[in-house]
């Protein structure tokens, strides 16, 4: 059975055990990433047939994916072969590497800004997805502060802390409002944010997921245009 990877059904998977999932990409059009959780670390050289990689589930950088549209991420409940499991220690190169796997994805999602912050709001992480939408390098968004990207109104209005509130004591914050490229420029956009936490529960910053809503409706009316 496979069902959506939400947020909600992330910290279920913490709470049950599982500590590791599979993961296999299939490329039909979208970017579809389906999820196998399991509850001990898998044997990189025993995976099940269509799985590339696996990594520990954490709360960071896992709920990056949660909820972000036409990007398909299921996860899949079937019983699994115990052969596959074990207690073997891999190199540290192969931990990079399923980090790299899960960068690939977030940098596929070409449309959607995805980055994330500390407690104070300062960018610590930023995918290509986020340049092309806000203007920014990943060099010249580090240790900047999210609130550059509101209009200087919404930050008087003390906006950008209201939505960091909103998504620590709510489990996520949602709005559509006008954001502010490097440009200075101004695009109307959704935004997604969660917090996140280690694996002791403790806050340590949150992730936000953003969308050129305008582009999208351009996209939209140009393919029916055709």
């Amino acid at each position: 059975m496979k069902i959506p990877f939400t947020p909600q059904l992330l910290g279920d998977l913490i709470e049950k055990g599982y500590t590791h999932v599979l993961a296999s990409t299939v490329a039909d059009g979208h970017t579809n990433l389906v999820l196998k959780p399991v509850r001990e670390k898998p044997k990189l050289n025993n995976l099940p047939g269509g799985y590339e990689t696996f990594y520990k589930i954490t709360r960071e950088p896992m709920q990056m994916a949660c909820g972000v549209e036409d990007v398909i991420i299921e996860v899949d409940y079937a019983t699994l072969n115990q052969q596959i499991t074990g207690e073997d220690v891999f190199e540290d190169s192969y931990f990079r590497m399923s980090e790299d796997f899960f960068r690939q994805v977030l940098d596929s999602l070409e449309d959607y800004a995805v980055f994330t912050t500390d407690k104070n709001g300062d960018v610590n992480s930023w995918n290509s997805g986020a340049e092309r939408v806000l203007g920014y390098t990943e060099n010249e968004a580090m240790g900047l502060c999210a609130d550059v990207f509101f209009t200087p109104e919404d930050v008087a209005k003390g906006a950008p802390a209201h939505e960091l509130g909103t998504a620590l004591n709510d489990g996520r914050a949602i709005d559509e409002r006008y954001h502010v490229r490097k440009n200075g420029s101004r695009f109307w956009g959704s935004g997604l944010v969660f917090p996140l936490f280690d694996e002791e529960g403790h806050h340590r910053g949150f992730t936000k997921i953003m969308r050129n809503l305008r582009e999208q409706e351009q996209a939209k009316a140009e393919g029916s245009d055709l």
